[in-house]
């Protein structure tokens, strides 16, 4: 059985014979690439991280390296570490900013070095990673503080940003279809170690709708919806199933419990995670990491028969994670992976 019919039959749980797994190693169910490739609107030098004198004046005190991302954000970061953070969006001044913003171009070349793939006929589950997500976008555009006060504050300015959002989502999924994807992907966090971000009820009135007709859009042409969130989402996990979430990409599944993600979403949803990042790999412990791995796949095979894919974290060196402690992972779940 191929990895693409493996992962198929774990989220639409119809007996699948094992765990999948997705692992740097090569050891992978997965293949994919990005639906879109934007086109870089700005001076490309602005691109790169460097201390632009030009962007730095737009920040105050802030002293690090800055860069500009496609959409006219501004990214920051200290000490020449991390993918940094948005420290001044491109419609933070003024949300009369909106009137003349559009999203960045695609290039039309990247869709045929796509279509040379050709992931229909790889044997390979294939993600589209789609060209932003909704809260993140916002949340960006504006910049945090911004944003949550804009949900109470600024609703018809919110609603017209979210309808351009949901508009440009909705072509990424046809062109993912399109392009033979099985799933289309984003990550969008929503919540901080404890909670959401937001209000529950302003996240179902204002955002879910937007995932409704996103998710709706992928199924209505033959794909999954994968998402990813870090963070404590639990009290909306049900939303965002009932929205059409297939499938859960939580780094931190033990922030929650496996058992409980299990025992309370496995039947209706597929979880995507490593070996949790937090409470047990970087603990270097061999016995610890390995009994991890053990423990929530064994959650996983008795509360819902499967619905788990176990992976890498993207980056374990910025967790000061050593490549043999996630090999002992990758080990265990190997070793152990049948249903």
């Amino acid at each position: 059985m191929t990895g693409k019919e493996i992962i198929l039959r774990l989220m639409e749980r119809r007996e699948p014979p094992r765990f999948g797994m997705d692992f740097s190693n090569g050891v992978t169910d997965f293949t994919g690439a990005r639906i879109m490739k934007p086109v870089f609107r700005y001076e490309a030098r602005l691109a790169e991280w460097a201390r632009h004198p030009e962007l730095l004046g737009r920040l105050g005190s802030f002293a690090g390296e800055v860069r500009l991302n496609e959409f006219g954000d501004i990214y920051g970061r200290l000490r020449g570490e991390t993918g940094g953070e948005c420290v001044r969006g491109c419609l933070e001044g003024d949300w009369g900013l909106l009137d003349g913003y559009r999203f960045p171009d695609y290039d039309p070349e990247y869709e045929k070095e796509i279509r040379a793939m050709d992931f229909k006929a790889n044997d390979k589950f294939a993600i589209g990673y789609l060209p932003f997500a909704i809260f993140s976008r916002f949340r960006d555009s504006r910049r945090m503080e911004n944003a949550l006060a804009d949900t109470l504050l600024e609703p018809e300015n919110v609603a017209a940003l979210m309808r351009m959002e949901r508009e440009a989502l909705v072509a990424a999924v046809d062109s993912a279809a399109l392009l033979g994807f099985d799933a289309v992907m984003f990550a969008d966090d929503l919540g901080t170690q404890k909670a959401l971000f937001l209000n529950p009820a302003t996240f179902r009135e204002i955002f879910k709708p937007v995932y409704a007709a996103v998710a709706g859009e992928a199924h209505a042409r033959g794909l999954k919806f994968i998402m990813h969130s870090c963070g404590m989402i639990y009290e909306v996990i049900p939303d965002l199933i009932e929205a059409g979430i297939d499938c859960f990409q939580f780094d931190q599944p033990e922030l929650y419990g496996s058992e409980r993600l299990a025992k309370e979403f496995g039947n209706r949803a597929t979880f995507y995670s490593p070996v949790d990042i937090q409470k047990i790999m970087p603990t270097g412990d061999r016995e610890t990491i390995e009994r991890g791995a053990l423990t929530m796949m064994d959650n996983f095979r008795r509360h819902c028969g499967g619905g788990l894919i176990i992976n890498d974290y993207g980056s374990w060196k910025d967790l000061h994670v050593e490549e043999e402690w996630a090999q002992w992972a990758r080990d265990a779940v190997i070793a152990n992976a049948a249903l």
